[in-house]
C-alpha cells in the first residue's frame, strides 16, 4: 500500500498536512480541520502552533523513522 509521506517533500507537503491534521487533530466535518480560506499547511502550521508537545514528539518521531528508513535504503 501507500506509505505516509514525509514532510520534507515540498510536492506532497500539502497532503502530509492533510493526513496530520486527519490522525491528530479532533474533528467532525472538513471545517473543523482547515477553513475553505486556509491551504492544508496553513491549517497545519496553525494547528502545530497550539497542539499538545506530545503530538509534536509523535509527529517528530514518525519524520525520524522516515529518514532512517530512507539512510537505511541508500
Amino acid at each position: 500500500g501507500s506509505k505516509m509521506p514525509h514532510r520534507d517533500q515540498e510536492s506532497i507537503y500539502p497532503k502530509y498536512c492533510c493526513l496530520m491534521l486527519i490522525l491528530f487533530k479532533p474533528w467532525r466535518s472538513i471545517t473543523d480541520l482547515k477553513h475553505t480560506s486556509q491551504s492544508w499547511a496553513e491549517s497545519f502550521e496553525t494547528f502545530r502552533r497550539t497542539c499538545d508537545e506530545k503530538v509534536i514528539s509523535i509527529l517528530n518521531n514518525m519524520q525520524i523513522l522516515h529518514e532512517c528508513k530512507d539512510s537505511r535504503d541508500d
